[in-house]
Parts: C-alpha cells; structure tokens; sequence
C-alpha cells in the first residue's frame, strides 16, 4: 500500500491498523488506527489543527472520496489554499486534494 502524494507513512497509525483483521487500507485509517469511512478527512482535519501557520478557517468543509480529499468553502488567500494543500497532501493515504470548490475571499 502506498502512502499517498509526498511518499511519507504515518508508522504509528499504521501499526495500529496492523492490529486489526484485516488491516483498513491507509484512505480508511482512523485516527486510532481503526477503519473509518472518513478516516483520511478526519486526519487531514488533524493535520490542519496542528499546522502553526493555518489559521483556523471555519468556512472550510473537508469531505473525502475514496482517497481523495475534497475542500468546500471559502479561504481568505490563496497562499492559506496553498498550505492547506500541501497539509493535506502530506497525510498518510492522499492522493489527490481537489480544491475546485474552494472559492478565495480577499
């Protein structure tokens, strides 16, 4: 299983997932290792919390197809979109962030 955009494993969720039978693939992952439907958006919200240059946006909804993360909403700069991508994209399974429905509000 690969680990999604940047090649970086989370190790210790995916330890976790090896204690479970069988495994959840890495989109599936959730955040204590278990199999979550929405495992990869949860931790891609994670991401974000812990991200000190992202400011919390509240017009912002994070969906999840499959192994694809989906941005809904509103950012005040495209530079904020611009690291929300690439916090996304270094979660363990991504491996594709679609911010077509992101809009920019300056």
């Amino acid at each position: 299983m690969s680990p999604g955009l940047t090649g970086e494993y989370d190790h210790s969720r995916r330890e976790k997932a090896g204690e479970h039978q069988p495994p959840p693939p890495p989109e599936y992952m959730g955040l204590e290792g278990e199999y979550d439907q929405l495992g990869l958006a949860k931790r891609v919200a994670e991401a974000f919390e812990q991200a000190p240059h992202i400011d919390e946006i509240e017009s912002l909804q994070i969906g999840q197809d499959g192994s694809i993360i989906v941005l809904k909403g509103s950012v005040p700069s495209q530079d904020i979109l611009n690291h929300l991508k690439d916090a996304a994209a270094k979660v363990d399974g991504t491996k594709q962030v679609d911010t077509s429905q992101v809009t920019i509000t300056a």
